[in-house]
């Protein structure tokens, strides 16, 4: 058995508001049929010249069958100090995948997604959307996938705006994996079909180097641009995490 304990010294963090959710990144590659899935929360309590509540939850659950995928990702955060929320999003995400031909690169996606997020004045977004998904190059060391699919796009703004968008999300996912060394990255772009000038763009980028056989370095920058966002919300958002590994 592997236990794998991960210690994480944040250098720099800036909280990740992003409005595009990193599917890619969160799916499980298992090939055996069944329910497979993780289930995390957390809750932290501090006391000082301030109070400060932490609240977290997050699900990562696929069933396979055949030629069929289901992928379920719900997420949810909030941190307040002194009963002001610093942070407070979440989102439920459907995906359904069809596999086609024998070695299974090409695929039908299907999605639901639903999600909200009070800092960026979003209270709630319904998005759903369909396409294709296709396998570049696959090998165990190197991967390339690249997605597209229109989208249907509702949304309510905490300033009682309302916005119905049509939206195409294309995404290109890269993996490199070389003895001590791994590198991933998922980058997506998403604009409004009647409007290219409204756009977002999403990276999200991890790279882990071997130090010693039980001992490894990871960093995590996740960064996304939106060049419409509401009122008073900044165009860029990021969280760059650097820690270490340790597997036993």
């Amino acid at each position: 058995m592997r236990i794998v304990l991960i210690l994480c010294f944040e250098l720099l963090s800036v909280p990740l508001v992003a409005q595009i959710v990193n599917v890619e990144g969160k799916r499980n590659q298992l090939d055996q049929e069944g329910w497979h899935g993780t289930v995390d929360l957390n809750f932290d309590l501090t006391q000082n010249t301030k109070t400060v509540l932490t609240l977290g939850a997050r699900t990562n659950v696929q069933f396979l069958k055949g030629r069929h995928r289901v992928l379920l990702l719900a997420d949810a955060d909030r941190v307040a100090a002194n009963g002001t929320n610093l942070v407070d999003r979440g989102y439920n995400h459907l995906r359904y995948n069809f596999e086609f031909g024998q070695k299974r690169r090409l695929a039908f996606e299907a999605f639901n997604q639903v999600q909200y997020n009070s800092v960026q004045l979003i209270q709630y977004r319904h998005l759903i959307g369909a396409g294709l998904r296709f396998s570049l190059y696959q090998t165990d060391s190197l991967k390339l996938w690249m997605g597209s699919l229109p989208m249907f796009e509702y949304e309510e703004l905490t300033t009682d705006i309302v916005e119905r968008n049509v939206r195409q999300s294309s995404y290109l996912f890269f993996f490199f994996a070389r003895k001590k060394f791994e590198f991933q990255t998922i980058n997506y772009y998403q604009p409004n079909l009647a409007d290219f000038s409204d756009f977002r763009l999403t990276t999200g980028t991890t790279i882990e180097l071997g130090i010693l056989r039980w001992l490894r370095y990871v960093s995590t920058l996740d960064l996304t641009y939106d060049s419409k966002p509401p009122v008073e919300v900044p165009n860029v958002v990021f969280t760059l995490k650097n820690g270490i590994k340790l597997e036993f």
